[in-house]
């Protein structure tokens, strides 16, 4: 049965599509740094911060500045998407969150933290992340 959930789930993640449950827990984590199941996320490095919204603000709009001169980046839709020559895709913004490695293939400040999230997890926060205007 959970295979079955697992795979019902990844269909509508590929197709574009989140259950509320998803949506819930890239909220919490995004705002918590902890999961729907209030497991706490983890970084390869310990974060300065132990959530995204500490950096990027709660509607995503960032500009946090950070230690060694980083500013946090604005996550809403507008800078992520419309306003880049190469768009942050779901699959690139995991990429971003999970290695640190931005949409142009490009090392982020290390500032930012290399998230270790499970599958469900990446897939849940990216997808968040993709609805901040």
């Amino acid at each position: 049965m959970e295979r079955l959930v697992a795979l019902a789930c990844g269909a509508l993640i590929a197709a574009g599509c989140s259950s509320d449950a998803s949506v819930a827990n890239g909220r919490a984590i995004f705002q918590t740094g902890r999961d729907s199941a209030g497991v706490a996320i983890t970084a390869t490095k310990p974060p300065l911060y132990a959530s995204c919204q500490a950096c990027h603000h709660a509607d995503g709009s960032g500009g946090v500045h950070l230690p060694g001169g980083a500013v946090s980046a604005d996550l809403r839709n507008a800078a992520l998407v419309t306003g880049q020559r190469v768009p942050y895709t779901q699959s690139l913004l995991e990429r971003a969150i999970s290695t640190g490695v931005d949409n142009t293939g490009q090392t982020l400040n290390p500032v930012m933290p290399r998230w270790r999230l499970s599958t469900g997890d990446l897939h849940d926060v990216a997808a968040y992340v993709l609805t901040l205007k």
